[in-house]
């Protein structure tokens, strides 16, 4: 499998909850950074770690969440995926949604990074931009 098919299947354990997939594309000691004020922030180590700090967290904060995938650029050992999360929020129900994109980087084709960018200052005020019905 190629690296951006192997992100494109990330993305598909991520929605269908496939844990054991996640962990076989992952290397052991992934590393994964998520943005401030977002959901599982912080840097964690391991598949493990990053489906019990990040997956988790989004679950606990959000309703309903899903990542949309606008574009997928391949840079050999590094994919870059942009797009945006949109979903509810599980405090009040508001509808949101929020740009982001996400860079992975391979090395003998398993993920051993992942850093996101979003718009923190949305992210760490929790204002996430509310969709336009």
């Amino acid at each position: 499998m190629k690296n951006k098919e192997i992100v494109e299947e990330l993305y598909r354990c991520f929605r269908q909850q496939d844990v054991e997939c996640f962990t076989q594309l992952c290397s052991p000691s992934i590393i994964w950074q998520q943005n401030s004020g977002f959901p599982g922030e912080g840097t964690h180590q391991g598949p493990k770690a990053v489906l019990n700090k990040v997956y988790k967290a989004f679950n606990i904060e959000w309703k309903r969440w899903s990542f949309v995938i606008e574009r997928v650029l391949d840079a050999g050992n590094d994919i870059v995926v942009l797009g945006y999360f949109c979903g509810s929020k599980r405090e009040d129900g508001e509808r949101f949604k929020l740009a982001a994109s996400h860079i992975y980087s391979f090395h003998e084709g398993k993920v051993t990074k992942f850093q996101q960018y979003t718009d923190e200052k949305l992210a760490n005020n929790r204002g996430l931009e509310l969709e336009s019905a």
